[in-house]
């Protein structure tokens, strides 16, 4: 486990109310949702969920898609300790595993599709890149990576509020979001036809749907 990665709400001793936090704040279920209709999900494919925290999203995406070998991965094992009992709940078959922040625990062309919600803005620049090229590694030709997280403000607004949360969270990691630069990053990193394919606003800012393919 890398000593230097920021957990889900910043601090460990708010992990436990992760869930909870983003259920009051955030519209969750309708983003994943969202991201996974985005991602058109196929019979059979193989899916990874990078970045998974408390598994809502890759639970989502079993209720939703059965059929489909699902993975959850994460850098955090306090936050697996979590997604581990919510998965024993719905008696999943999902697996989850634990990431040490270098390489993924997979091989090469693994998966069909990489899906992640709210983890990127959490990396520093190098981070993301390096991050990039793994998920290029173990997507297989022509597979997706679908993200949603923060991006450029649509407004004013939506600038200030992201700018509270940087304030309280930190700049350096999530200027590149909010400059608009992830895109970019994945094109240096080899993704293609990357785009945007929406956003909308939410209390804390503009969330960004994005989309690249591993050629």
């Amino acid at each position: 486990m890398p000593s230097d990665y920021i957990p889900a709400l910043k601090y460990h001793f708010l992990t436990p109310i992760y869930d909870w936090f983003i259920w009051l704040t955030m519209p969750e279920i309708e983003v994943k949702k969202r991201l996974i209709q985005q991602a058109a999900i196929k019979t059979g494919q193989a899916i990874l969920d990078f970045g998974c925290g408390t598994a809502t999203l890759t639970l989502l995406m079993e209720e939703l898609h059965p059929d489909c070998t699902i993975v959850g991965l994460d850098v955090d094992p306090q936050i697996l300790i979590i997604a581990n009992e919510k998965v024993k709940l719905k008696n999943s078959s999902i697996q989850l595993k634990e990431f040490d922040g270098k390489t993924l625990p997979f091989a090469d062309a693994s998966f069909d599709k990489v899906l992640s919600s709210w983890v990127f803005h959490h990396l520093t620049t190098d981070q993301k890149h390096h991050a990039f090229r793994e998920i290029r590694r173990v997507l297989k030709p022509n597979g997706e990576l679908h993200i949603a997280d923060w991006g450029k403000a649509e407004n004013g607004l939506m600038r200030f509020l992201f700018f509270v949360v940087q304030v309280i969270d930190n700049f350096y990691t999530t200027n590149d979001n909010v400059k608009g630069k992830i895109p970019q990053l994945l094109a240096i990193e080899g993704f293609e036809n990357v785009e945007i394919k929406g956003s909308q606003s939410t209390l804390f800012g503009t969330l960004s749907y994005l989309k690249g393919i591993n050629r």
